[in-house]
């Protein structure tokens, strides 16, 4: 009995913290004069989402005080602040990294069913192939999505721009890991294989953190065109293909 009210208290809790801090702190601030040297609109998301995190955290308190164990609660904050980070700011790294706590816990517990990682590395040998064929056709001279897929400069030009061998190196690499993600649900994968998958594996998450200038979750610039689509889509599709990996590594 005692137990229930403590987590009905420690729901409470969150609520009032997100409902009277959204009233009287967060909007009020948000409409005042912006006198920080930072972007306004990413800075007023990331106080909003850090806020309300908390929230969460209290809310993942009350499962454990009724009995969910520690693991499992910690598990569904994350996957909650994740998913929270994710709708909110997708230019951040948090949330791949939420995600990957809630799915590091959930795997080692051996609760995450077969049928959830086969289609998680399925979805994701899907998207290698299409990525091959996408490659394929740029390396052939097509330019639909060409210009918007190459990072830029400072002065809004393209960094790089690579040739047909690129191109084509690319479109092989994607549909050999494409064969990598559906293979173990087929098959078991030998030592060679399951190296190539961490190798994958790695090179994403790298991708992913990026290089601290022009891509990833931790360049410098996020005003460009390139910028604003590789935090809409190519770093989540990236996180994707990272989680497809892992969830391939899991079935094999």
């Amino acid at each position: 009995m005692l137990a229930t009210v403590a987590a009905v208290i420690l729901v409470l809790i969150a609520a009032l913290h997100s409902v009277l801090g959204e009233a009287a702190l967060l909007r009020p601030l948000f409409a005042r004069p912006w006198e920080l040297d930072i972007p306004r609109e990413p800075a007023e998301r990331i106080f909003r989402f850090a806020w309300h995190l908390t929230s969460l955290a209290w809310i993942g308190l009350a499962a454990a005080v009724l009995g969910l164990s520690a693991l499992h609660a910690t598990a569904l904050v994350c996957l909650g602040s994740g998913a929270l980070v994710f709708v909110m700011l997708r230019g951040h790294l948090a949330w791949p990294l939420f995600f990957a706590v809630a799915g590091c816990i959930w795997a080692s517990l051996g609760v995450i069913p077969a049928l959830a990682l086969q289609t998680l590395s399925f979805v994701g040998a899907g998207l290698a192939v299409a990525l091959a064929g996408l490659h394929v056709y740029w390396g052939l001279g097509g330019r639909w999505g060409f210009a918007a897929a190459l990072p830029q400069g400072e002065d809004g030009e393209p960094a790089i721009v690579p040739g047909p061998l690129p191109c084509f190196a690319v479109a092989t690499a994607c549909a050999a890991l494409g064969v990598l993600l559906a293979w173990p649900s087929f098959a078991p994968l030998a030592a060679p294989q399951r190296i190539m998958l961490w190798i994958a594996l790695v090179v994403f998450v790298a991708r992913a953190v990026g290089d601290g200038r022009q891509v990833g979750f931790s360049k410098a610039n996020h005003e460009t065109a390139f910028a604003r689509a590789d935090d809409a889509l190519y770093s989540p599709l990236v996180v994707g293909l990272a989680f497809a990996c892992g969830a391939a590594l899991l079935l094999a």
